[in-house]
């Protein structure tokens, strides 16, 4: 006979008989406990927008934390406003930035940008394929015309006359005043959002590398950026000055 196994073994003491005893036995795995969901990091809610961003998040937010622990701060130069919250929290400090942008025409254009020059034939091209930015196309082809034209020119007369007294340049500076007009006329928005205005465009000429380079200077549309800049920078500041006067703006 089989030595049957035993499965379950109960010990009752001082049992009587008197009243029956149940036992019920369960068979399966018992359900593993509920693991609890991990603990995560709040949310960042930081954001960067248009030069406004700062103030309109502000506007509607301004009952949700403790303005005494917020700053802005202004840098005029990169053209940005940011508002941090929550400065002194590591998990909840979020930052809003708002900026004032240049078009995309105008940053390809290289107007008033020191670093960056134009080879004379590249800006001819440039230009005939940005020809709406003139109000004349006739005046815009004839400008593109004398550009292709003028490094082949400018180069062959500064070989004849290169020497160590610094004809060079001086040959090249005729060139650029004797066949290049002063000054064109485009039009074109400067900042995103705004509309288009005209804006006179002189040539700067320098020499690099034994290559002829012109800078396209522009002191008008210099002025525009400066006073637009602080005008539409000094309005949002204004606004959440008087939405917020325990915010703390300073200037960078």
């Amino acid at each position: 006979m089989e030595k049957e196994e035993k499965t379950l073994c109960i010990n009752i003491e001082h049992y009587n008989g008197e009243k029956p005893i149940e036992v019920i036995q369960r068979v399966g795995e018992a359900p593993k406990a509920v693991e609890q969901l991990p603990t995560k990091e709040p949310v960042s809610i930081s954001t960067a927008g248009v030069i406004s961003t700062p103030y309109d998040w502000l506007d509607k937010r301004t009952e949700t934390f403790d303005h005494k622990k917020a700053n802005v701060k202004v840098n005029r130069e990169d053209m940005t406003i940011t508002l941090t919250i929550n400065e002194d929290d590591a998990y909840r400090k979020s930052t809003f930035t708002g900026k004032v942008e240049f078009t995309d025409i105008y940053k390809q254009s290289r107007i008033n940008n020191t670093r960056e020059g134009w080879e004379p034939a590249k800006l001819g091209q440039f230009l005939r394929l940005n020809r709406g930015l003139f109000a004349d196309k006739e005046e815009c082809m004839k400008l593109v015309s004398l550009l292709k034209n003028f490094t082949a020119r400018c180069k062959a007369e500064i070989q004849k006359q290169r020497d160590p007294s610094g004809a060079m340049a001086d040959v090249y500076r005729q060139e650029v005043e004797s066949n290049l007009p002063k000054s064109f006329t485009l039009r074109m928005s400067i900042f995103k959002g705004t509309a288009k205005q005209n804006i006179e465009v002189e040539f700067d000429h320098y020499i690099t590398d034994g290559s002829v380079m012109l800078q396209l200077v522009s002191p008008g549309a210099n002025e525009l950026t400066e006073e637009y800049r602080d005008c539409c920078m000094d309005e949002v500041l204004e606004k959440i000055s008087t939405l917020a006067p325990d915010i703390a703006i300073m200037e960078i």
